[in-house]
């Protein structure tokens, strides 16, 4: 153990400061069990990418372990894919859906540092996305469409959290809803279509536990494309709750594509990860076996 290197990243605000005492108890446990542990608190997005990258470029870590929610997942992703530096993942989010369908899900330090140690690390698939000829990674879900459309408006609240903060989102959003016409090409074969939304996948859930693509594998190669065709406003209000149970696969209106590529145009906005990443048109590929990760399983 005492060749163990590693970087603890930590976003500060995260579970109201219990993700940053989980950073000082690991750094502790560190210091006192002679591993070498570089701490980073970045302030912002940017710094976290930024910070990261400087550091990993200075010296050579055996894990990087990232204590916070889906977003930080996200922006370390952005640092680590196609690397060989692998990711440790603490849950310390609001939603945390990476690290509980993909993780070890541990955050004692002594338990923490001995998997490091002896486990070996997989490598999972990672969805690249193109928007303004630029490149960005994502874990879990991109969504398009009355998703997206909620995750924007949950951002917003600030006094309520988990699955609550997205069904005051979803009541508010729904009023002025209206299909969305898409240009869609799924692996070269175009469709124009309309409908509620079109979320492409690389892990099952979103926004808390929401099963939107229970299928979804992160080492099959593939992405997951779920479409939820036009619906009356009275059975979206039906259909969404389903989606926490994984109960929405069934529904008529509900449509699952596998693909390796999408390209997707519409008058809206998209989510991945639970962060804004723009306007369409966008393009969404599969990277494979891209990121070095402990799992489960």
């Amino acid at each position: 153990m005492t060749k163990t290197q590693v970087l603890i990243l930590v976003n500060p605000k995260s579970g109201r400061g219990k993700a940053l005492d989980t950073a000082l108890g690991l750094l502790k446990f560190a210091q006192k069990n002679a591993i070498t542990a570089v701490l980073l608190e970045p302030q912002s997005a940017k710094a976290a990418i930024t910070d990261l990258s400087e550091v990993l470029a200075r010296s050579n870590f055996d894990a990087v372990i990232a204590i916070g929610g889906d977003g930080l997942v996200h922006l370390v992703s952005q640092v680590l894919s196609g690397t060989s530096v692998p990711l440790f993942i603490v849950p310390a989010g609001t939603g945390n859906d990476f690290a509980r369908s993909n993780s070890l899900l541990m955050t004692n330090p002594a338990e923490i540092f001995e998997a490091i140690r002896t486990r070996k690390p997989q490598l999972i698939d990672v969805g690249k996305i193109e928007l303004n000829q630029e490149n960005r990674n994502f874990v879990q879900i991109l969504s398009t469409g009355f998703d997206a459309q909620v995750n924007e408006r949950a951002n917003r609240n600030r006094f309520v959290t988990g699955k609550m903060k997205y069904n005051f989102a979803t009541l508010a959003v729904l009023p002025a809803f209206r299909p969305i016409e898409y240009e869609l090409e799924i692996d070269g074969v175009q469709r124009k279509i309309m409908a509620m939304l079109v979320a492409v996948a690389n892990g099952a859930s979103y926004g808390g536990g929401m099963q939107l693509c229970p299928m979804a594998d992160r080492s099959d190669g593939f992405l997951d494309i779920m479409i939820l065709h036009p619906v009356s406003k009275l059975e979206l209000l039906k259909v969404f709750p389903r989606v926490y149970s994984g109960k929405h696969v069934t529904h008529p209106a509900v449509e699952f594509v596998r693909a390796k590529t999408i390209k997707l145009n519409a008058d809206t906005v998209a989510y991945a990860d639970g962060e804004h990443i723009g306007r369409l048109p966008i393009s969404v590929s599969v990277e494979p076996k891209n990121l070095a990760t402990w799992m489960a399983s």
